[in-house]
């Protein structure tokens, strides 16, 4: 299979073997679709292909539905996780806890908000917790929190079997990411609860401040993101810890244009003005900045000129980028990329000619519609 790299190739070969394909061979072409070329899920093909596994998933998956719920979910295709519901109910008794946890993440990942599947795994959860690792709390919170599923039962549970895992435990077999995803997931599931997340806020700022774990360019802005949420105003200790801790995501290969916005997002919110985590979004820009996209454009120019950023190189990308993408936003956010550009004076006669196109161009779309 692996030799196709072509998706419309890859999925003709697995339609016509298909008769031929074990439990193995499915998981393995689905794992192998996300990195074949051209594909996509509104493919006829991959229609095709995800109806002929669905009708083997009481035979060949009933033990294994939560890995299909799972590459399913990696991408992106609810159609078929809500097929696998009535299975997936089934099976949730006879569940390992990391089963239920792949299921929650799948059933999140493709927003599939089933009360018949959710009440199912909640129990599970509220019944069993103890017996669930770090890992796979993790996984259950952020699917909770991914279709806004705020069940006081639920939560309880999920919240006291972490206390339970790390009250009075060393961080250093503890993985930052998981940490990262709980803080951000129960921040969005029970904002209110300040001294819960407190507490967990606490924990990952001592492991930053003794170099206990490391923490990857995704956990610190997503730690940053659910401040942001929270709306908290941090302590000057905890502001240090968390921008020195920021100092170097530059250096992350994994930092990318969304991790950079929502990072730029946060410290406006939060009114955090540092030059550390200032200057990696601006290091970002330079360096990578022609291959924004339009929403990321515009929240990174607005942190430009909102922090009279003077980094004259990466001004320059914008200004490139500004006259290539800008043409994909709406009227009242080309408004305020104008606005923008104005504030911080760092417009020129083209810039602001081909935004005034822009604008035009929406604005005869808003009252004649699109040609």
């Amino acid at each position: 299979m692996a030799a196709y790299e072509e998706a419309p190739d890859f999925l003709n070969f697995c339609l016509e073997r298909a008769d031929e394909f074990s439990k193995r061979d499915w998981l393995a072409s689905l794992t192998l679709l996300t990195m074949r070329k051209r594909f996509s899920t509104s493919m006829p093909l991959f229609q095709l292909y995800s109806q002929r596994l669905l009708k083997e998933a009481e035979t060949q998956f009933e033990d294994g539905v939560h890995l299909l719920s799972h590459r399913y979910g990696v991408l992106g295709y609810a159609p078929a996780v809500w097929k696998l519901v009535p299975l997936l109910v089934a099976r949730v008794p006879l569940m390992a806890p990391k089963q239920i946890a792949l299921c929650s993440w799948g059933l999140g990942r493709t927003l599939v908000n089933d009360e018949e599947s959710w009440t199912a795994l909640g129990g599970a959860l509220c019944s069993r917790a103890s017996e669930f690792d770090l890992p796979d709390l993790a996984m259950v919170a952020w699917g909770l929190a991914a279709v806004d599923r705020v069940s006081p039962p639920e939560v309880v549970a999920l919240k006291q079997a972490v206390r339970a895992k790390l009250m009075g435990k060393s961080l250093e077999d503890v993985s930052s990411h998981n940490l990262c995803i709980l803080f951000k997931a129960i921040a969005k599931l029970t904002p209110e609860d300040r001294r819960f997340l407190d507490w967990l806020l606490l924990l990952m700022l001592e492991a930053m401040e003794s170099k206990a774990i490391s923490f990857a360019a995704q956990g610190l802005t997503s730690i940053w993101g659910a401040l942001a949420s929270l709306r908290w105003r941090l302590e000057d200790g905890a502001l240090e810890i968390l921008c020195e801790e920021s100092r170097h995501l530059r250096l992350d290969h994994t930092f990318n244009q969304d991790m950079a916005a929502e990072l730029a997002r946060a410290l406006l919110t939060l009114k955090v003005e540092d030059p550390r985590p200032e200057y990696q979004i601006a290091d970002f820009v330079a360096r990578r900045g022609l291959s924004l996209r339009a929403d990321t454009l515009l929240v990174l120019t607005e942190f430009f000129a909102a922090r009279n950023v003077s980094h004259d190189f990466a001004w320059k990308r914008l200004g490139v980028r500004v006259q290539q993408r800008g043409v994909d936003l709406k009227l009242q956010d080309l408004d305020r990329l104008v606005a923008a550009y104005r504030r911080a004076g760092r417009g020129n006669q083209r810039i602001f000619g081909m935004l005034t196109l822009f604008l035009r161009l929406r604005e005869d779309q808003a009252k004649y519609g699109a040609a």
